[in-house]
């Protein structure tokens, strides 16, 4: 597993790579008022203090952009990439570093938040409020992307390169034959763009790294998508698909007797994990998230009757906690 940083630092340079992209996909309306066809300008992010603490704040992406109308010449947008949930209350986070950013640049700027962990929507503007003595002092608004609260499926249609990739992360809690299907779209909407000319082979490379970091491909999820597609009466190409490497292009087919051994574990693998996305749906339908206490916990069960005892818990506790071992 690549270790946290390196996935931030992938992000960084797939959203620098493919900016307009990124704006175009989720902030149209933004989009539209900037000159984006002449590139942006990323800012230095290393040295910038949160006055007057003076603690260092970091963001992750802060580019200077042009506008079309030319009143303001020039905006500011900033990105940070969030991919797990914090103590640190985010939307008061954002909040400082707009503050310190509009200090720093003296030039608007638009914020925008890029969640790896699912929120209530999937594309939203988050307020967040300054209150005091039962007033309201500033409201302050982000644009949040909640990326597993958005159909990956949709984004693939658009087209886009960008959105080939991030599409990786909007399925990344998929299984079997589901996730496998997943990954083979993503890389051949990459191949497609690369063929076209949309995207150089170095961009290609890029953003296929994204697919192959975010939705890994297990033997069990080929051979899942192998018994699907038999059911269906439909060909192997797809399986075959998530055999190939990204750019070598060498088979790496699986021996037969090794998928035939797998398979009927995998039948029962689908079975679990059907069940698991059951619960799963069920505690983020009604919670709004789900802990990663009990996402382990979830997934870390393989006794049907255990998982159907968890669903029928899960309809009727008050919280989440109380799903976990420790609360019984």
């Amino acid at each position: 597993m690549i270790a946290r940083t390196s996935y931030d630092q992938l992000m960084k340079h797939v959203l620098q790579a493919r900016f307009a992209d990124f704006l175009r996909l989720f902030a149209p309306g933004i989009a539209a008022g900037l000159d984006l066809d002449a590139g942006p300008t990323f800012r230095d992010t290393e040295t910038f203090t949160d006055l007057p603490r003076g603690t260092l704040l970091i963001p992750d992406i802060v580019a200077e952009v042009r506008t079309l109308a030319g009143d303001p010449d020039l905006v500011a947008v900033h990105v940070e990439v969030q991919k797990e949930r914090e103590r640190e209350d985010f939307a008061r986070r954002m909040w400082r570093y707009f503050i310190a950013l509009a200090m720093r640049e003296d030039k608007p700027i638009i914020p925008i938040a890029l969640l790896f962990y699912p929120m209530a929507d999937g594309l939203a503007w988050e307020v967040y409020e300054e209150r005091l003595f039962g007033q309201t002092i500033v409201t302050f608004r982000y644009l949040q992307i909640s990326l597993p609260r958005l159909d990956p499926e949709g984004y693939l249609r658009t087209g886009n390169a960008l959105a080939s990739a991030l599409a990786s992360v909007m399925g990344r809690r998929r299984r079997g034959a589901a996730r496998a299907r997943l990954y083979v779209a993503c890389l051949q909407q990459l191949l497609a763009a690369e063929a076209a000319g949309d995207v150089d082979r170095a961009t290609a490379d890029l953003l296929a790294d994204v697919v192959e970091t975010y939705l890994p491909i297990r033997v069990e999820d080929r051979a899942a998508l192998r018994v699907q597609l038999t059911r269906e009466g439909g060909s192997d190409m797809a399986v075959e698909a998530t055999q190939l490497t990204w750019r070598s292009r060498v088979s790496l087919e699986v021996a037969e007797e090794v998928t035939q051994k797998v398979t009927q574990e995998v039948t029962q693998e689908v079975t679990l994990q059907t069940k698991r996305e059951d619960i799963k749906e069920l505690v983020w339908g009604r919670f709004g998230d789900i802990s990663p206490e009990v996402e382990a916990l979830i997934d870390s069960t393989d006794s049907v009757d255990d998982l159907k005892a968890i669903f029928r818990r899960a309809i009727t506790v008050q919280a989440q906690g109380e799903l976990l071992p420790s609360s019984r």
